[in-house]
């Protein structure tokens, strides 16, 4: 099953060479001790588990790949794309209604390029931004999906097949497709701020907001 067949957003981050423990300290987290959330081979069903929602989880991916993810909200994103300070960083968002998906790359801490499809606020025909200068095998990737929409081909989902465009830079850079089930052997583990999550406040911003201040 993928990912998008079970959770409406998703947003993760891949950073090649960053070592679990080395994450969760910089982010001041903390394995979760629920042990039903642990070591297990599917992705996590956010609509089923209430428990899951607004969590972030972690798991490592061939070629050195630390991976997290989760139904987090943009403020969150942005805390957990300062891992790139640790290395090569690939960076995605998806909502599974097709709306909006995103891609980034950081090279040396810095974001070297940006990616998004917006079908919200854009035309039909303008709704892929890019900001930054792909490598030519991630162009080609750009290039196939507007040959195929073109085609009046379509995803599984019936949704717009440029929507995919950020899971495919995904997968040809650090091997992760939230269209696709996990890869062979990848389980995952829920994690949690060092003591607990913090208890809801009324603007209800997201915990890892709370955790580092965000406004």
């Amino acid at each position: 099953m993928n990912y998008a067949e079970v959770n409406l957003v998703l947003a993760w981050v891949a950073v090649q060479g960053l070592q679990p423990d080395q994450a969760l300290a910089a982010l001041e987290m903390e394995y979760s001790e629920d042990a039903d959330v642990r070591d297990v081979a599917d992705w996590p069903n956010f609509s089923e588990r209430a428990d899951f929602r607004e969590r972030v989880f972690v798991g490592l991916l061939p070629g050195d790949w630390l991976l997290l993810f989760g139904d987090i909200d943009e403020d969150e994103k942005e805390c957990l794309a300062a891992l790139a300070k640790f290395g090569p960083t690939f960076l995605g968002q998806q909502f599974s209604t097709g709306c909006f998906s995103e891609a980034r790359w950081y090279a040396d801490g810095q974001q070297a390029w940006r990616l998004d499809y917006d079908s919200e606020c854009r035309s039909p025909y303008d709704r892929l931004k890019i900001d930054g200068q792909l490598p030519d095998n991630l162009v080609q990737i750009v290039g196939q999906a507007y040959t195929a929409a073109a085609q009046g081909i379509v995803p599984k989902l019936s949704l717009d097949i440029v929507w995919e465009v950020p899971g495919k830079l995904s997968k040809a850079v650090c091997g992760f497709d939230p269209q696709e089930g996990p890869p062979d052997g990848f389980r995952w583990s829920m994690v949690q701020p060092i003591g607990g999550v913090p208890a809801p406040e009324p603007e209800q911003r997201g915990w890892l907001s709370r955790l580092f201040g965000r406004r």
